[in-house]
């Protein structure tokens, strides 16, 4: 069983050569992952990745397709909120710090492409809003290319944990 500790000795042959026995120990393989847990684990941080992306599209959809979008505070709290469930599913899928980045670059451009909007909005000159407006485009196909990538690095994060999912499930079958 892969409970007890027991003591295997092998020798191998390769090329003609034989390797002295070693010994290999239950703690030097490492302990025996029990499946159900390590499915709960991934059930888990699926669902947290679900939630915050859920979160997210929440904050999205209320503040940027209603006629009339919340203010005060609970409103940026609600922000705030979608913002970290998006981080928190950016990092969990793909298990990398870049992901994470390209949020806050994405919420960095999003921020200044709307202040500087504004600013030409309220500044109203015919030059200022055409070179204006230039700027503010290259700042939208930015952030529109940080959102691009994020969404390449998720799907490959979220291939990456379904391998190893099916890897874990083959591996329990073969045991």
């Amino acid at each position: 069983m892969l409970s007890e500790r027991t003591r295997v000795r092998d020798t191998v042959t390769l090329h003609g050569y034989r390797e002295h026995g070693s010994a290999v120990t239950q703690p030097t393989l490492g302990a025996p992952i029990a499946v159900k847990e390590s499915a709960r684990g991934a059930v888990a941080r699926l669902a947290v990745a679900l939630f915050g992306l859920g979160l997210f599209a929440a904050t999205f959809v209320t503040f940027h397709f209603t006629e009339m979008p919340p203010e005060g505070t609970w409103a940026l709290l609600f922000e705030i909120a979608g913002w970290i469930g998006m981080l928190a599913a950016a990092r969990i899928v793909t298990d990398r710090w870049l992901a994470p980045s390209l949020v806050i670059s994405a919420w960095l451009l999003l921020v200044v492409s709307n202040a500087f909007g504004t600013r030409l909005i309220e500044r109203g000159t015919d030059r200022g809003l055409a070179l204006g407006f230039n700027y503010v485009t290259t700042l939208i196909t930015l952030e529109a290319g940080a959102w691009l990538l994020l969404a390449l690095l998720m799907l490959e994060g979220t291939a990456r944990l379904w391998r190893e999912d099916a890897q874990r499930s083959s591996s329990a079958v073969a045991s």
